[in-house]
C-alpha cells in the first residue's frame, strides 16, 4: 500500500512537473524528496512490549495497530533446566489482540526473558541447556505461527556477559534461522555499557537488530531527581549510548539499532524547587524513602490541581512538580514533547527505528500514538502537508521551548504578510515580519529570552488569509 502510494504520487509529480513554471517546478522537485524520504521512515520499526498485566482489562486496552510494525507479547520465562514457562492468558486473552496484529501484518515477536543472575549462569553456560531452550523456541515459534523472539536477559554476572551470552545468541541465530529464516531474532540490551563487558558489536552480528533499553538512566536508585530517559545534558544519556556505547554499530549499519523509548517516569519527595534535588537511593529496609512511585503517561492529566509543569533545557525532558504538604514532589515523566525530540534524534542517526515500553501505559490518550504516525507511518501524511497549496502556519518547534523556536510557514504565491507574536490576553508583543514576501516555504526564529514564561499566540495574516496558533514558553 505505502509503496503504491509513494509510486502513484511521484508519477503525478513529474507529469505536474512538465506543465508549470520554474517556480512550482522547484517546489515539486521538493516534493518528490519529501516522498522519498517520508518511504524511508515508512520501514522503520516501531516495536511495542505488550506486558501480561496490562492486558488483564482488554476491555479498557487501548492499541492502535495503525502506530506498531512489531509487538512484542512480555515476556515468557527462560527456566535455568532449558524449558520455557508460557506468558500468562495465553490461552484466553492472547490471541484476539493477534489476530488484530496479524489482519495489520505486525509482526508478532515473543518475549523471553530471566532477570536472575544465578539461573542465567546455568542456561547460558550448559551446552545442553542452550540446546534444549533454542529447540523449545523454535517449537513454540512453529506451533503459534509467530515471527520471531526477543531476548531480554538482565542481571547477569559480568563473566557471563561476554563469551557466553555471545555464544548463546550465535547458537539461537544459528539454529533459528536454519529452522526458517524468516524469523526475527533481536536481543534487548542496556542503554550502558558498564565496565565494558558486554560486546554490543558481536550481539548485534547475530541478531537482525538490537533494541538499546533508552530508560532507567535514574530510578529509585539514584541520588538525586532526574529524567529516566535524558536526551543529553547527564553523564548518562540517550546521546552517550548512541554515541558511544553503541558508536561502532551506528557507524557500521544504524539500521540494526531500534531505540526504546519510556511512556513512564518517577517521582520523588524533595526538599526543593530545583531540578536534580539530591534524594536518598530507595531502600527496602527504611522506614522513609524519598523515591514513590513510577508515574505513566496516561496518569498525567491527574496529577493534582497546581501541578507546575517545566521543560528541563539541559535534558530535554518534562518534569511536573507540586507542594504536597512539607514537600516538593518532583515527578519527571515524558509527554509527547520531549519524547518528540528522542524520536527525532533517532530519525536524524538513521537508527531502525524505537521501541515502546511499554503499550498500555498511555491508556486511552492519543497523543503518543498520533506522534508515532507522523514520523513513521506515511498513510497518515496528509498530501497537502508535503505539497501546499494554499497558504499554511505549521506548528512551531520545539514547542514548548525555552529561549527560542521556529516558526514555519508557505505561501502560494507573493504577498504582503504579518507575522506577530500576542500574549494571552490578545496584546500585541512583537511583530516579526510586515512586508512582501515571496512565495514558497519560509520560517522565523522567536527569540523568547525576554519574555516571561506562558502562553503566547503567533498570528499570519495576509489580505486574503489569516491564521493562529499556540506556543508555550517555559523557563
Amino acid at each position: 500500500m505505502i509503496v503504491r502510494l509513494a509510486r502513484e504520487l511521484l508519477f503525478h509529480l513529474l507529469y505536474q512537473l512538465l506543465k508549470f513554471n520554474f517556480m512550482k517546478k522547484i517546489l515539486f522537485i521538493l516534493s518528490v524528496f519529501a516522498l522519498i524520504s517520508i518511504y524511508a521512515q515508512s520501514k522503520k520499526i516501531v516495536f511495542g512490549y505488550l506486558p501480561s498485566w496490562e492486558i488483564i482489562d482488554t476491555a479498557n486496552l487501548k492499541i492502535d495497530y495503525e502506530t506498531i510494525t512489531h509487538i512484542s507479547p512480555f515476556s515468557f520465562q527462560a527456566n535455568p533446566d532449558g524449558s520455557i514457562k508460557f506468558i500468562d492468558y495465553w490461552t484466553s486473552k492472547w490471541n484476539p489482540i493477534f489476530a488484530k496484529a496479524r489482519a495489520k501484518n505486525i509482526k508478532i515477536i515473543i518475549s523471553l526473558t530471566n532477570f536472575n543472575p544465578d539461573e542465567l549462569k546455568t542456561i547460558l553456560n550448559s551446552s545442553s541447556v542452550t540446546s534444549t531452550m533454542i529447540d523449545n523456541i523454535i517449537k513454540i515459534l512453529k506451533d503459534n505461527s509467530l515471527d520471531g523472539i526477543n531476548i531480554d536477559f538482565e542481571g547477569l554476572y559480568d563473566e557471563d556477559k561476554g563469551a557466553p551470552m555471545n555464544s548463546f545468541m550465535n547458537q539461537l541465530y544459528t539454529k533459528t534461522k536454519s529452522a526458517d529464516s524468516k524469523y526475527e531474532i533481536s536481543i534487548a540490551l542496556p542503554s550502558i555499557n558498564f565496565r565494558n563487558k558486554w560486546n554490543y558489536t558481536y550481539l548485534s552480528t547475530y541478531s537482525d537488530y538490537v533494541i538499546v533499553m533508552a530508560y532507567d538512566y535514574y530510578g529509585s536508585w539514584s541520588e538525586f531527581t532526574a529524567p529516566t530517559s535524558p536526551l543529553d545534558g547527564l553523564n548518562f544519556t540517550i546521546k552517550r549510548s548512541i554515541e558511544s556505547d553503541y558508536a561502532n554499530i551506528v557507524a557500521f549499519d544504524p539500521s540494526k539499532v531500534v531505540l526504546a523509548l519510556p511512556f513512564y517516569g518517577n517521582a520523588w519527595r524533595t526538599n526543593s524547587e530545583d531540578p536534580f534535588a539530591s534524594v536518598k537511593p530507595y531502600s527496602d529496609t527504611a522506614s522513609f524513602n524519598n523515591y514513590i512511585t513510577p508515574t505513566y503517561f496516561q496518569e498525567i492529566p491527574f496529577l493534582p490541581p497546581f501541578t507546575q509543569r517545566i521543560f528541563n533545557d539541559q535534558t530535554k525532558s518534562t518534569w511536573y512538580k507540586f507542594v504536597d504538604g512539607d514537600y516538593i514532589i518532583q515527578n519527571w515523566i515524558d509527554d509527547e514533547y520531549s519524547l518528540e525530540l528522542k524520536m527525532d534524534y533517532a530519525i536524524t542517526k538513521n537508527l531502525g527505528g524505537i521501541g515502546i515500553w511499554a503499550l498500555g501505559y498511555d491508556g486511552i490518550r492519543p497523543e503518543l500514538r498520533n506522534l508515532i504516525k507522523s514520523k513513521f507511518n506515511p498513510t497518515h501524511v496528509a498530501i497537502e502537508d508535503i505539497i501546499p497549496t494554499d497558504f499554511k502556519l505549521y506548528q512551531n518547534y520545539p514547542n514548548p521551548f525555552n529561549g527560542s523556536t521556529v516558526i514555519k510557514y508557505y505561501l502560494p504565491k507573493e504577498s504582503f504578510i504579518k507575522i506577530e507574536i500576542f500574549n494571552s490576553i490578545g496584546e500585541l508583543v512583537q511583530s516579526l515580519y510586515n512586508s512582501f514576501q515571496n512565495a514558497g516555504l519560509h520560517e522565523l526564529v522567536f527569540d523568547g529570552e525576554n519574555f516571561s514564561s506562558g502562553v503566547y499566540f503567533y498570528k499570519i495574516s495576509s489580505p486574503t488569509f489569516s491564521e493562529t496558533k499556540k506556543l508555550e514558553m517555559l523557563k
